[in-house]
């Protein structure tokens, strides 16, 4: 009997990291220039698909929410702790690592709850940015004209209200 419940156990948990990594992960089309230059942002923490930005690189923040923020962070390191980024906490560390997505820690003078992030330089003309809530995530995507360019997903690990419906 114990055997049996160890092995349903095992069983339940790959069918769950198989049913979430089948949501949240990047797939090798989807690693694109656009996603090595657009990342969310909350609080202190950048998540994007770039490992190689440099302390001091700046990014432009883009509203996605009635909250007031700064235009602009600057990349302080890679963030290695929950201290340093939400997104690494115990709870929602595994789901939010599965996106492949590089974490770092940055600074500006009004940290945003929520914000998308372009690095410096890289023209958002004609993108529009949104976000929204889905089964205990966040959801960013960039649109140009009707096309979705580019999509970020943050775990929060928390009931959320669902709002995705019609984000267009």
């Amino acid at each position: 009997m114990p055997r049996q419940v160890v092995t349903t156990a095992l069983l339940i948990t790959a069918l769950l990291s198989a049913l979430l990594s089948g949501c949240v992960t990047v797939s090798p089309e989807r690693k694109n220039e656009v996603a090595e230059k657009l990342g969310w942002v909350t609080g202190s923490c950048l998540a994007i698909h770039n490992e190689n930005l440099k302390i001091g690189d700046e990014f432009t923040l883009h509203q996605v929410s009635d909250q007031e923020h700064s235009r602009s962070i600057t990349v302080i390191s890679r963030a290695t702790s929950s201290e340093q980024c939400k997104p690494l906490q115990k709870d929602r560390r595994f789901v939010n690592q599965l996106t492949d997505a590089t974490f770092y820690y940055v600074n500006a003078e009004e940290l945003p709850e929520l914000a998308v992030a372009s690095i410096k330089g890289y023209s958002t003309r004609g993108i529009k940015f949104r976000a929204c809530y889905s089964n205990q995530a966040v959801q960013f995507f960039a649109f140009k004209g009707d096309q979705q360019i580019w999509q970020g997903y943050y775990f929060v690990a928390a009931q959320v209200p669902e709002t995705c419906r019609g984000t267009r």
